[in-house]
């Protein structure tokens, strides 16, 4: 059965560290659309999305593409087709000045 995020699911939320919450597509999402929200006032920062095999992988997780550069007051979007299965938005870079939140959508 194939799972579907037509609502979304937030992996970051006004944050400046950290690797953000998990979600486990299971394998089940082909098309997934990641947002990257920067608030006003981001001077610096970037996020990578990566990916596992375990939602509770301890160990370096494969980058999915390069780091995004957030943004001060822009969305920005980051697509991937393929099946994944747990998925996360690391902020490899300290936001500041500001924070970034960040939304998974997939079908």
């Amino acid at each position: 059965m194939e799972q579907t995020l037509a609502n979304g699911k937030v992996l970051q939320n006004a944050a400046t560290t950290g690797n953000g919450v998990v979600v486990d597509l299971k394998g089940e999402v082909r098309e997934t659309t990641l947002y990257i929200i920067g608030s006003a006032g981001v001077g610096a920062g970037a996020i990578q999305l990566e990916t596992a095999d375990d939602v509770a992988y301890a160990g370096t997780w494969a980058a999915i593409g390069s780091p995004v550069t957030v943004v001060a007051s822009a969305q920005l979007i980051v697509q991937k087709t393929g099946c994944l299965r747990a998925v996360r938005a690391r902020i490899s870079t300290t936001v500041t000045g500001g924070t970034v939140t960040c939304k998974l959508y997939g079908n």
